[in-house]
């Protein structure tokens, strides 16, 4: 069975890229499954959220410079390859290498990998090298969205590059979804948005999406996805998290083979 590589990316940020990889990851681990979370942001948000930066002494920047590197232990089904502003430098010093876009594709090869159920990747809210990095070494692309203003614009540079990424270096890379993330319903304009973006990308929005609340903060301050939240037994963040990460694996499912 080929290993579901999955990129979460849009080059407009502050769209909840960097929270859907993340909780979508760490829910499908509490399904049992062994899950590599890879942070191509040079910001290394995603990283910060997962584990203590003292705990982290090498990772994606050592690997693509075929370097030791570091997979850390997040949990008992979840590594990180870290992401960390040292990536910058890495993607300005590769333009006009021959390998530039392909180097994670050749690293996923690695056997430490082999092991894993799933990969997913956050990219950097940018079009460069890294995210090329990532689109060239994936099977599939999930793009976060949320509903505000201008939010659409980007979106045809995306498809471009990702145009060119299937003809040129992975011509199997798959569109998994549109996720709508940050939603809050109150505001008109809100909901008109949403519908918008419904309207324009059809059934591959997501049935599911992700409100604005709190408790991902809540969750990022304990490095825990926000479905192992103590006293959340009853949570409607809870319930749309579990939704987008159900119908995530569904869609993999589904487009798989």
């Amino acid at each position: 069975m080929i290993l579901p590589i999955i990129i979460f990316s849009n080059q407009k940020g502050g769209v909840g890229k960097t929270t859907t990889a993340r909780e979508t990851s760490l829910y499908t681990a509490s399904l049992g499954n062994k899950v590599c979370i890879i942070d191509a942001d040079p910001q290394g948000n995603l990283s910060k959220s997962l584990v203590p930066e003292d705990k982290i002494t090498s990772g994606l920047f050592e690997a693509l410079k075929n370097e030791p590197f570091e997979l850390v232990q997040v949990n008992k089904n979840v590594r990180l390859l870290a992401g960390d502003k040292r990536l910058a430098a890495l993607e300005k010093s590769l333009v006009g290498e021959m390998d530039a876009f392909t180097r994670l594709k050749d690293l996923l090869g690695d056997n430490r990998f082999k092991d894993f159920r799933y990969i997913f990747i956050d990219s950097p809210p940018s079009l460069g090298i890294l995210t090329g990095n990532g689109l060239a070494a994936a099977t599939h692309f999930v793009i976060p969205m949320s509903p505000a203003l201008y939010t659409l614009q980007g979106t045809n540079d995306l498809m471009d590059t990702i145009s060119k990424v299937k003809r040129n270096l992975n011509p199997d890379l798959k569109l998994l979804g549109v996720i709508i993330n940050a939603y809050d319903s109150k505001p008109i304009i809100t909901r008109q948005i949403k519908e918008e973006i419904r309207e324009g990308f059809g059934d591959i929005v997501f049935a599911a999406h992700l409100s604005k609340t709190i408790k991902i903060e809540e969750a990022i301050a304990q490095k825990i996805g926000v479905t192992e939240l103590q006293r959340l037994d009853k949570s409607r963040v809870k319930d749309e998290v579990q939704a987008i990460g159900d119908e995530l694996l569904k869609r993999l499912g589904v487009t798989d083979g």
